[in-house]
């Protein structure tokens, strides 16, 4: 089982090209990431808001990360964005998956990213997928987007750890 902050994946019994780290088993079913897939397509009008939102209540729960960011937020907003295309865009290619993740952990550990940013950072995307999707992030959607989060942020943390 992938177990981070209130986020919980089980990996009993799940297929998909996404694994967890500890025991090698899928983190997400293909039903997950085709709804992740389609609610993707859905936000990307959105994502200026959805990005604004996200930092606005990761420096709420974590004032203590705005430090680690540019006074001026726009490229940081619209890198957010680019990093979850990126994502939902490999999520059948395990490999650049793989990679796209390594890479950003191993970034995010240079800058000073402190292991319990990750998880707080994941609650605000949460809190602003909720707030932009209203009704229509169903309980189905908002466990695929936490199941994906989580499978990053292992990764990340990782990678991280490695760095």
């Amino acid at each position: 089982m992938i177990a981070i902050a209130s986020v919980a994946v089980s990996c009993e019994g799940l297929i998909s090209n996404l694994s967890c780290v500890d025991c090698g088993n899928p983190a997400m079913t293909p039903e997950q990431a085709d709804l992740i897939r389609k609610s993707f397509d859905a936000m990307w009008s959105m994502r200026g808001d959805i990005a604004d939102l996200c930092y606005s209540r990761f420096f709420e729960l974590a004032p203590d990360a705005r430090d680690l960011f540019p006074s001026d937020m726009e490229r940081q907003r619209v890198k957010l964005m680019d990093m979850i295309a990126a994502l939902v865009g490999s999520v059948d290619q395990r490999a650049l998956f793989q990679s796209i993740v390594t890479h950003s952990g191993r970034q995010h550990a240079r800058f000073g990213v402190q292991p319990s940013q990750y998880a707080t950072l994941g609650e605000a995307l949460m809190w602003s997928l909720e707030r932009e999707f209203g009704a229509s992030f169903t309980p189905e959607l908002r466990e695929s987007w936490k199941a994906l989060y989580a499978t990053v942020q292992a990764e990340m943390l990782r990678a991280a750890s490695q760095a």
